[in-house]
């Protein structure tokens, strides 16, 4: 027996999309977490390969996504979602932009007539911010159904792995494309050793 990871959380719809809504990560933060997580695949492989290469194999987790039909699906659906939400995005934007010009080019406005109207510009303004954050940013609507989408099709990938691992008697599944463990035997859990050699070590 072993442990199979769910440890795919691919976005369906890339940075250049999200781009738009000015929310978008770091890209060169991801660029170095994904150099580093690829050392340490290149280290583990050495590793391993050295004590029982026969029990290792590897898989590219990102060719399996480009490769399945119902990824396409779901993505067509996630970028006509998140078209609607743009949509709404650009309107706002625009009553934001038509206040603005009202406010600066109106040469004759009542004093009651621009606080009445500076003060709509505000609800505007926080209407969108709150929008585009509860939309796009972290934990927003486009992550949490990007999430809902994904999530059975790792789990139908993550199935697979740990069918083909146990009939195969794979030790080690490991991803080429993130530098994950995707599957483990359990003969490579030393876990318990080294809770025992801490216990130890805290004891003296």
């Amino acid at each position: 027996m072993g442990t199979a990871f769910p440890v795919w959380d691919n976005i369906l719809i890339q940075s250049d999309v999200l781009t738009a809504a000015g929310l978008t990560p770091d890209a060169a933060l991801h660029e170095k977490g994904g150099s580093q997580m690829r050392l340490m695949l290149l280290i583990l492989l050495a590793v391993l390969s050295a004590a029982s290469a026969e029990g290792i194999v590897v898989i590219d987790s990102e060719r399996i996504f480009e490769s399945l039909g119902d990824v396409s699906d779901a993505t067509e659906l996630l970028r006509a979602e998140i078209e609607i939400w743009e949509t709404h995005a650009d309107s706002l934007q625009e009553e934001i932009d038509d206040i603005r010009a009202d406010l600066d080019y109106t040469m004759v406005m009542s004093p009651d007539r621009r606080r009445e109207r500076e003060t709509l510009l505000d609800s505007k303004m926080e209407a969108l911010q709150i929008f585009l954050e509860t939309t796009f940013g972290p934990g927003g609507l486009v992550e949490s159904r990007n999430e809902q989408l994904v999530s059975p099709i790792v789990a139908a990938i993550n199935e697979a792995v740990l069918e083909i691992s146990q009939e195969e008697g794979y030790d080690l599944v490991l991803d080429a494309s993130g530098g994950l463990v995707v599957y483990a035997s359990s003969s490579l859990d030393i876990t318990d050793i080294v809770l025992e050699e801490l216990t130890s070590r805290s004891a003296d």
